[in-house]
């Protein structure tokens, strides 16, 4: 396997590569939002007197951990950064440019608070030999994303499961 990889691949493989920081702060108002428009009725995310006796207050939404670091898609100040860079760079070097999530697992750590600011890595856990699909022909790849909050603690952990692949 690895000997048919590009170079550029092999020595990704395991190690970090991609770097995001949070383009916002962690705010009330959007987990709010976003569990209005889920109907989520959880006391710990609105009910502050609620939320302290589990989180000492109240605590984002964790489903919103991954969008707290993905860039604005336009900022007058910083050229855009595509979420999942790793992802869409191997994509590029091993020339498969169609690619889909097949699976996604998702581990939680510590609660999200107000204001926290979050940052994550990407790293390429594994890289398949070369596969013929439905789709076309590609590979398939796992990239773990590590969050961490403004102390460098782990928020959480996200493995991807990703099919690059061409007609």
């Amino acid at each position: 396997m690895q000997a048919e990889l590009p170079k550029e691949i092999t020595k990704l493989i395991g190690k970090i590569s991609f770097e995001d920081s949070s383009p916002i702060l962690v705010q009330k108002g959007l987990w709010q939002n976003f569990c209005s428009a889920i109907e989520d009725s959880n006391p710990i995310y609105w009910n502050e007197s609620e939320a302290i006796k589990h989180a000492n207050e109240l605590i984002a939404h964790p489903a919103l951990l991954p969008s707290w670091t993905h860039d604005f898609e336009w900022h007058p100040n910083r050229k855009k950064v595509l979420p999942m860079q790793l992802h869409f760079h191997l994509k590029e070097v091993l020339n498969l440019p169609l690619g889909i999530v097949t699976e996604v697992e998702i581990e939680y750590y510590e609660p999200i608070k107000n204001g926290d600011e979050i940052s994550s890595n990407q790293k390429l856990l594994s890289i398949s030999e070369p596969v013929t699909t439905k789709l076309g022909n590609g590979r398939y790849w796992v990239i773990e994303v590590t969050y961490f909050n403004q102390r460098e603690i782990i928020v959480g952990k996200q493995n991807m499961h990703f099919l690059g692949y061409k007609k």
